[in-house]
């Protein structure tokens, strides 16, 4: 995927998913987040170097994120370390510094 204006719609749309997910069955999907994280990977490319973002997907990725967080709390056995990825991936498309 080469097309930045896509690869945010595609991002956006298994962010939703895994929302909807989490709502629905009280568990972390494991598949989709890490599709998210390949998704975020790619975009980290095309956001190298520059000091914009959208604020659509900023506000997205917080809410899955902080959403994620609350859900990991209520679901004490849950493995945490895809979550740990998923924030070192989130951070690394807003940081260019961050986890390379």
């Amino acid at each position: 995927m080469t097309n930045e204006a896509e690869l945010r719609k595609e991002i956006s749309s298994i962010v939703h998913k895994i929302l909807i997910l989490m709502r629905k069955d009280r568990n972390i999907p494991n598949g989709e987040i890490l599709m998210l994280i390949d998704y975020l990977e790619d975009l980290k490319k095309h956001t190298r170097g520059r000091d914009d973002i959208s604020k659509k997907l900023a506000y997205e990725l917080f809410y899955l994120y902080t959403t994620v967080i609350s859900q990991i709390s209520s679901n004490k056995d849950e493995d945490t370390s895809i979550v740990t990825e998923l924030y070192m991936r989130i951070t690394s498309v807003f940081n260019d510094g961050l986890y390379q």
